[in-house]
């Protein structure tokens, strides 16, 4: 069967997961990476999502890597950066360069690094998963989560996707992430799916990350019980994660109707 109608499949079995099953916003908030990547903000807006971040007690807060070390000292969840983004394509000693500098200025719990993508699109694959395997040793000798962006809306196919996260997963990673959301295409079910076969298969202790896109309670409720039935885990922040803006204001909007359920 292919992966393609593998994933219908399980589709239709997941609304009717959804339907016996269904999820409570209270669930999806401890899953949340609170991101906000912008070059741009200030003071009192880190200092807001430092204090929503410690109210609400999320996985960990997501912050370019010059805000890091204002964060930190408003935040008591894990802390994680951004390293080769957006593009995937900066040159490696400058990444690998960056990545040192903010270990030695600030603290940092986790890493989410873009692969590089276009590289690997123009049949550098070699190249491409070197460079991610010594970001992946760095951060490992500095006990630093390592998360890989794949970009999937910049890939081809379910297929491809499929092959490449196998590749990194072999490659050595924590977590593979779908997307930085700086591209038209953000997180798709599809991918996800992709992903997480490419997960279970590889029998590794690999989560994922979804990101991209995902502003409404009813697209977490999808990823997640995508990623539980898939790996037939428990959902838990060790190995699943939701990045995301704005989703956890609307969850918090949605607090008088805490179970709010995918239709």
């Amino acid at each position: 069967m292919s992966l393609e109608a593998e994933f219908l499949l399980t589709l239709d079995e997941l609304n009717e997961i959804l339907r016996q099953e269904p999820i409570a916003n209270s669930e999806v908030i401890p899953l949340i990476d609170l991101t906000l990547l912008d070059e741009t903000a200030g003071y009192e807006e880190l200092y807001s999502l430092g204090k929503k971040a410690n109210l609400h007690q999320v996985a960990a807060v997501c912050v370019l890597p010059e805000q890091l070390e204002i964060i930190r000292h408003i935040t008591t969840v894990k802390l994680a950066t951004v390293a080769n983004f957006p593009t995937g394509n900066q040159p490696h000693k400058e990444v690998l360069a960056a990545i040192e500098k903010t270990i030695i200025n600030t603290k940092v719990d986790e890493i989410d690094y873009v692969f590089p993508y276009q590289d690997y699109l123009a049949k550098k694959n070699s190249s491409a998963l070197t460079q991610c395997q010594q970001v992946y040793q760095l951060c490992q000798q500095e006990n630093i989560l390592f998360k890989v962006i794949l970009e999937t809306g910049a890939l081809p196919s379910m297929d491809f996707i499929y092959a490449l996260s196998t590749e990194i997963i072999n490659n050595g990673c924590d977590f593979l992430k779908t997307s930085t959301g700086k591209i038209a295409q953000g997180a798709t079910p599809s991918a996800a799916f992709a992903m997480l076969k490419a997960i279970k298969e590889s029998k590794a202790s690999c989560g994922l990350k979804v990101s991209g896109g995902i502003k409404q309670p009813e697209q977490a409720f999808t990823y997640m019980a995508l990623a539980s039935h898939v790996l037939a885990r428990d959902l838990n922040k060790s190995w699943f994660r939701i990045g995301a803006s704005s989703l956890l204001d609307v969850l918090l909007n949605q607090s008088s109707m805490p179970h709010t359920r995918h239709e």
